[in-house]
């Protein structure tokens, strides 16, 4: 996808301008804060801590969109899956539009998509039309050979399709369990490794550095790095755990 569509499927609808100016402010944030904690042990080595803070900036501007666009494609999927597997029933008890409206709300705190897919109906746009502005709000071939699969009942009546596609996302939902079970076991060691071995590796760093290296270190530069490395790293740590998360159905 473009970087604009990644914007629009992480749920930001400002524009890329906006968004580029405040990374753009946080970036240069970051990289302040990297050059003052650096500055601490090194005066000389601060405009390389800048312009390494400046990168890493930049670089999350990028990259962060990307995977809050793939969460909100995982949440849809599993919604939708849920929203199969409830409408092959209800579509035995009312017409399609309205068991697709009701399936819709009865699904915990709906994704956006299909908030616009309920409005839309209850708009009185037809199906079809709703269906295809499904399609194209999202990436997802899951999703779109949803649409294709519900058009399909609309136009046949027939629900054996639905049940059928339903179990695709049910399977593709415990896959994504399994894939965060093993992120969030690989996020566990790193958080706890870094909690106990960062303040070791940076002590180690400054009696070896004054002993036999002859680096003279400010007294309080080894508390402002642990006091903000620690936290840094740990919270992406969380963010890299969170980002991959399942949704619920």
């Amino acid at each position: 996808m473009r970087f604009s569509e990644n914007l629009l499927a992480a749920g930001w609808s400002q524009g890329v301008a906006r968004f580029a100016l405040m990374a753009f402010g946080a970036s240069v944030l970051l990289a302040i804060v990297l050059a003052f904690l650096v500055m601490q042990w090194d005066a000389q080595s601060g405009m390389v801590a800048f312009l390494a803070g400046l990168a890493a900036g930049f670089f999350s501007s990028w990259k962060i969109p990307l995977l809050v666009a793939e969460r909100n494609v995982r949440a849809l999927e599993s919604q939708l899956g849920s929203v199969l597997q409830l409408l092959s029933v209800q579509l035995a008890f009312e017409p399609f539009e309205a068991a697709l409206n009701s399936c819709i709300r009865r699904v915990h705190a709906p994704h956006p998509a299909l908030q616009k897919l309920a409005r839309d109906l209850d708009g009185g746009l037809p199906v079809l039309s709703a269906l295809r502005r499904l399609n194209n709000a999202t990436p997802s071939v899951l999703v779109k050979k949803a649409g294709m699969q519900l058009a399909f009942a609309y136009r046949q009546g027939d629900a054996a399709g639905l049940s059928a596609l339903s179990e695709e996302f049910s399977q593709g939902h415990v896959e994504a369990l399994h894939r965060f079970a093993a992120r969030t076991a690989f996020g566990s060691v790193w958080f706890e490794a870094l909690a106990a071995l960062l303040p070791l590796l940076i002590s180690a760093y400054v009696l070896v550095g004054a002993s036999f290296l002859q680096f003279t270190f400010p007294s309080s530069g080894p508390f402002w790095l642990l006091a903000a490395a620690l936290p840094l790293l740990n919270a992406a740590l969380v963010g890299f755990v969170w980002l991959g998360a399942p949704a619920e159905g």
